[in-house]
């Protein structure tokens, strides 16, 4: 085991921080996400499937937070136990190429819908939103298969000062080496490479259809682009830094000077795939004006019942609950027929 040097007082404060505010961010967001997508799978639009296991991944990751901010807090000296630190590696691996998996999708789903949307509608026709549910379970089935490794390895290690790290040797074991490498172009570059190719071919078929007004021209393409950057900023530099560290190891197996120089920089990438958590929200409900004046309006209802508690005066709280969903319903509507069609 390397004996690596942990976190200067800055880069600990700022991690904490960050560990701090998202899993409250994550919660308040992944709910509304997953309100905002059952309302429209109810009305019929399949895209909300996709979303709904989006925010599912996200509250799954989003119950192991606590677990990983006393991990941080006790300087990387996991005190859990063995099963707890398997199913937390196992729930983040799974959390991130589920969510790279879904989102490439929605964008295959937005390139077949503009690019072929008589053959498309034809499929849609054949019964709504069943091949979007069959899509979601072979997604979840080959992910959990595929990152279901740590569950049958251990995956406590200490070194001489008696931190026990979880999910983290240094240097890497050579299996876990390889299984990067995998996850990294399979669960990473591929489906990046396949949303490019579904960006590229939006662009085109946006331009060639003359039907089309240039503001919802600009809409499709910026909903296209979004998920593009959304997997490029969050999971980006966490698999740059993953393969980096993988092949350095490959060529020189006992080089410690290497991970300990990559350590801070590769925990800080890992809060960075925390973020998708508040970004899959933020793109589906604020991506253009009129969603985000609905979605606005019912959250200022929701603190106007807050604030007025116990009021005889003020209207119920069933009233104002009604008023909420009203308003995500205006939004969702809005948001489906002039976006996602």
């Amino acid at each position: 085991m390397c004996n690596i040097s942990f976190w200067t007082k800055k880069t600990k404060s700022e991690l904490l921080l960050s560990y701090l505010f998202i899993p409250l961010s994550c919660l308040t967001y992944a709910s509304l996400i997953c309100v905002l997508s059952c309302l429209q799978v109810r009305q019929g639009n399949e895209l909300g499937i996709y979303l709904i296991n989006l925010s599912v991944a996200d509250l799954l990751y989003i119950t192991t937070l606590p677990l990983w901010i006393d991990y941080f807090l006790q300087h990387d000296d996991w005190i859990h136990g063995q099963e707890s630190c398997k199913l937390f590696g196992f729930i983040f691996y799974t959390n991130i190429y589920v969510s790279i998996a879904f989102l490439c999708c929605i964008s295959l789903d937005r390139y077949l819908a503009v690019a072929y949307p008589l053959r498309f509608a034809k499929v849609r026709q054949i019964k709504t939103g069943m091949r979007a549910v069959l899509v979601s379970a072979m997604v979840w089935i080959i992910e959990i298969i595929a990152n279901s490794a740590p569950l049958f390895h251990d995956e406590l290690f200490q070194d001489r000062f008696n931190h026990t790290f979880c999910f983290e040797k240094y240097p890497m074991q050579d299996w876990v080496a390889w299984m990067n490498l995998y996850r990294t172009f399979m669960g990473f570059l591929a489906p990046w490479t396949a949303m490019l190719v579904a960006y590229r071919g939006i662009l085109a078929a946006v331009r060639c259809n003359v039907s089309t007004e240039r503001q919802e021209k600009a809409k499709i393409q910026r909903l296209a682009l979004s998920l593009i950057l959304i997997v490029l900023i969050c999971f980006g530099p966490y698999h740059i830094l993953l393969l980096v560290r993988s092949i350095m190891f490959l060529k020189k197996p006992c080089d410690c000077s290497s991970e300990e120089s990559l350590f801070a920089a590769y925990h800080v990438s890992i809060a960075l795939t925390s973020l998708n958590c508040i970004a899959d929200p933020i793109l589906y409900c604020f991506v253009n004006e009129g969603a985000r004046h609905d979605v606005g309006r019912a959250l200022s209802a929701l603190l106007s019942a807050a604030c007025h508690k116990g009021s005889s005066s003020s209207p119920s709280h069933a009233d104002m609950l009604n008023h909420i969903v009203c308003g995500l319903c205006k939004g969702e509507m809005h948001l489906k027929t002039q976006l996602f069609g």
